[in-house]
């Protein structure tokens, strides 16, 4: 199993899909196996591995290759949502990137983000190259210009997805949600930022 396939559609999606109205324009930076196209016809993933590319072009979706350090290869106010699901903890320069997402972002534009917590499990990926706090991930989104609606936890303790995925609303049922504030319980930092209007 490749390293994308362990970043396939999770159970809870609609943790995700929730905050995008139907019919957005959505960027989908770091995009694994682009399953958030089947929610958002309106698609284009980037991804910095061109075997993932080319598995999303053979099924007619908008994925292109990017090196997420770089200037991102899409345009300025260009969509209505980003997501950067499981992609800061892998950068050596988060910041460039959240500089990025303001620039491609129309005014009033989301930006949902998930990243591991600080905790010692987040070193098991050796991919990783920094976790992060509630506090750091709000400070990197308001220094980039953003408002911040919404900084929390999000369980990702083995069996999250599956549980969820069983559940007919797709998301983490509130057990699980009260759970990721227990001290040593697995868990990502999530935010929810807007691209003010100005």
């Amino acid at each position: 199993m490749g390293y994308h396939e362990w970043h396939a559609k999770p159970g809870y999606y609609n943790d995700v899909v929730r905050h995008f109205r139907p019919g957005s324009r959505i960027l989908d930076v770091g995009c694994g196996t682009a399953w958030l196209s089947e929610f958002f016809p309106d698609y284009v993933g980037l991804d910095n591995f061109q075997s993932t590319v080319d598995k999303a072009k053979e099924q007619g979706i908008d994925v292109r290759l990017a090196d997420l350090e770089e200037e991102l290869p899409v345009g300025d106010r260009e969509f209505d949502g980003v997501v950067l699901k499981d992609v800061l903890e892998h950068l050596l320069d988060p910041v460039s990137l959240v500089k990025e997402v303001h620039r491609v972002l129309k005014p009033g534009g989301r930006v949902f983000a998930s990243s591991p917590d600080a905790q010692r499990w987040s070193w098991n990926d050796y991919t990783h190259r920094r976790p992060w706090t509630r506090i750091s991930m709000r400070r990197l989104f308001e220094d980039q210009g953003f408002d911040v609606k919404t900084v929390s936890y999000e369980s990702v303790m083995p069996g999250s997805s599956i549980i969820s995925g069983l559940l007919p609303a797709k998301r983490r049922p509130a057990p699980l949600v009260a759970a990721t504030w227990l001290p040593g319980w697995r868990r990502n930092v999530w935010i929810l930022a807007v691209r003010p209007n100005s």
